[in-house]
């Protein structure tokens, strides 16, 4: 089992020209989907940056070059009233991913961000043998913690007063999973730095600060 701090690319955001996206669903041709990114984010010179599988609009952070990274934040921040940056400045979209054999089982919903890590730090101090939600987005999802094990159930837009009978999907060693989200933490605290040193760059002012606000980190 591994752990990925992801960001969402969304293409309309970096596209300069009309595309014209699939009629499909990215489940039915996840390569239609794949080549329209490409499309719109090559408009932008992010043709190097590679989703987290075929399809996804997804990108490990660990992957982002310095350029593109660059690229991602002007975008960002291009609408921002940087005079109120704690009024204007938003976490970046985006959130945890959890592999297993390579295979993706866990990912970010719609309106999930990168500050959502707080709430997978939240899992080992959770009441044993108790469902609690975890927000990831919407649909979210719940864990509960069994003796040495975290039981995941699958996406729900329930909340849990009104979900009778949640089933485990999924079950990870207590001890792993921890271990994986200090990881992300550190992967997020180092992300958190190269955004700062990049606005500097930019000469933009309280770097620092606006990047701990786009990352939520504490």
């Amino acid at each position: 089992m591994k752990l990925l701090n992801t960001i969402e690319i969304e293409p309309l955001d970096y596209a300069k020209n009309e595309y014209e996206s699939p009629t499909v669903s990215k489940v039915e041709n996840p390569k239609d989907w794949s080549d329209f990114w490409y499309k719109c984010i090559s408009d932008s010179h992010l043709q190097n940056l590679q989703p987290i599988e075929l399809g996804s609009y997804l990108v490990d952070i660990n992957k982002i070059g310095e350029s593109e990274l660059k690229t991602i934040l002007k975008k960002e921040l291009k609408d921002v009233d940087l005079s109120n940056i704690q009024e204007g400045v938003s976490q970046i979209i985006g959130g945890i991913v959890i592999l297993e054999n390579d295979k993706i089982i866990l990912e970010p919903t719609c309106c999930g961000d990168i500050s959502d890590i707080r709430n997978w730090e939240e899992v080992g101090n959770a009441q044993l043998n108790k469902w609690t939600q975890l927000w990831i987005g919407h649909p979210w999802i719940f864990y509960k913690r069994i003796d040495n094990y975290i039981a995941i159930s699958d996406y729900t837009d329930y909340n849990l007063e009104d979900f009778n009978g949640i089933s485990e999907k999924y079950k990870f060693s207590e001890q792993e999973l921890l271990s994986e989200i200090k990881l992300c933490r550190n992967n997020q605290i180092k992300f958190e730095n190269r955004i700062s040193e990049i606005l500097k760059e930019l000469e933009i002012k309280n770097a620092n600060e606006i990047a701990k606000l786009m990352t939520g980190n504490k």
